[in-house]
């Protein structure tokens, strides 16, 4: 089977979309994923042939990567369209009513809410914009032949209003994430230090800058700590990076926090095997409620224990595996308490860990999921 994956949002190497079902598909079937970038290009990578578009610089101009992605998918000869928002939905309906093939739409988060909390638009007008997304959604949504997503609470929305949905879990690949890949020169460079590492984008509504205050409590009792980002702040978050950093400056804190910035996903699990606590901070938004972080699960797979929002997603998994604690992530003192705890108790911390561990191999991995991803295209 000839299977062309669209997307108008993500990068080519997202974590989901390439590294976990471009590269499963290629297993057994042809893949050809297009995507928007800085460049134009056309390459095979790990046998996913990758063709991207050139991204506008400007998020106004969108609908012009849509009509760049429509042409490139156009120029496909495959049986299979597969999507992972609403914009590469509206092109891939498209491109099903001109080619009659058949449509997945991958649907790893509530688009919707994401989509209204764009700082494009002022307050006052995303309850609107919610409004008008979730309908277009719901109208394109019947051209897809199945929709996938990631949890049980986006599958029963979506099974609303659509008799085919497949819950395909967001985990972490057992053959990536382990504890035993590790990084001599990040070992030299944090010597003794004890690290609390956060992974993935920075923004205001993932408590980048919570982090950081709880740090400054922290320091007090575990002067070795320090907090690493790996990630960058994401777009729209200007005046939030200005707003950190300013905080850093003002209490003195620069040698104790490090913005890492990017990281290929194949180094990720390096530095999170320096790191003694593994944080998931988001902040009370309605998408983050019920939803549960790819990052919580990657810090279980290796063996980190975590400090992670007390919502009903995160609770499930945590007290479940018995893994880390859970915080009030707007509470400073509380989740300066929580880390401080999981230092001074090394051993409490290292069995949490362990559990972690245990729960991804057992139940959260990748590898399973594969199987689903594969018995789905076996049944189109």
């Amino acid at each position: 089977m000839r299977i062309c994956i669209l997307t108008t949002v993500h990068t080519p190497y997202d974590t989901r979309i390439f590294h976990k079902e471009a590269k499963s598909l290629a297993k057994v079937h042809e893949v050809v994923l297009i995507a928007p970038d800085e460049e134009r290009r056309d390459k095979e990578v790990d046998s996913v042939r990758i063709i991207t578009v050139k991204k506008p610089r400007s998020k106004v101009l969108h609908p012009i990567t849509m009509w760049r992605v429509l042409k490139a998918g156009l120029k496909q000869d495959c049986d299979v369209y597969h999507c992972h928002e609403p914009s590469s939905l509206f092109v891939s309906a498209v491109l099903k009513i001109l080619k009659r093939k058949k449509l997945i739409y991958d649907a790893h988060e509530h688009y919707p809410s994401l989509i209204a909390e764009n700082t494009l638009f002022p307050d006052f007008i995303r309850p609107l914009v919610r409004f008008l997304a979730e309908i277009e959604e719901r109208l394109l949504v019947r051209f897809a032949d199945i929709v996938i997503t990631v949890d049980k609470i986006l599958a029963a929305k979506y099974r609303e209003y659509h008799d085919n949905v497949v819950k395909l879990s967001n985990y972490p690949k057992l053959t990536l994430f382990g504890e035993n890949r590790w990084s001599d020169d990040l070992e030299s460079r944090y010597g003794k230090s004890k690290v609390l590492l956060y992974a993935g984008g920075l923004t205001k509504d993932r408590g980048t800058l919570e982090s950081i205050q709880a740090l400054q409590e922290i320091i007090k009792n575990a002067p070795e700590a320090k907090l690493a980002f790996l990630g960058e702040f994401m777009g729209g978050s200007g005046e939030y990076k200005e707003e950190v950093h300013a905080y850093i400056k003002k209490t003195n804190l620069e040698r104790y926090v490090d913005f890492l910035g990017y990281v290929p996903h194949e180094k990720v699990v390096e530095y999170m095997n320096i790191a003694k606590v593994g944080t998931v901070f988001h902040q009370p938004l309605p998408r983050y409620i019920s939803g549960v972080s790819i990052k919580l699960f990657e810090y279980m797979a290796c063996g980190l224990p975590v400090v992670a929002s007390n919502f009903p997603g995160l609770r499930k998994v945590v007290k479940e595996a018995n893994c880390g604690i859970l915080v009030d992530p707007t509470n400073i003192d509380e989740i300066a308490k929580a880390i401080t705890y999981l230092l001074e108790h090394s051993e409490e911390a290292k069995r949490m860990g362990e559990n972690g561990r245990r729960a991804v191999e057992e139940k959260y991995n990748w590898e399973r999921m594969e199987v689903k991803l594969l018995e789905v295209y076996e049944g189109l």
